[in-house]
């Protein structure tokens, strides 16, 4: 029989996607619980506002 290395930093990657890709659906289903997130974050204010320090966070959209 083969001794067959695994390599545990990268199943705990794997591990660690999986869950992220499972908390995304959950926080995406709806804009209420995506806005939730990100307030308890503290991106945003409770009435949608950027906090100052996400203020002048530039993220460039792609061209049509």
């Amino acid at each position: 029989m083969k001794n067959v290395k695994v390599n545990k930093k990268e199943v705990d990657t794997n591990t660690f996607v999986a869950l992220l890709d499972k908390y995304k659906v959950k926080v995406s289903k709806s804009e209420t619980t995506s806005k939730a997130f990100l307030v308890d974050l503290g991106v945003i204010t409770e009435k949608g506002n950027l906090r100052k320090n996400y203020k002048n966070l530039y993220i460039p959209m792609e061209q049509a």
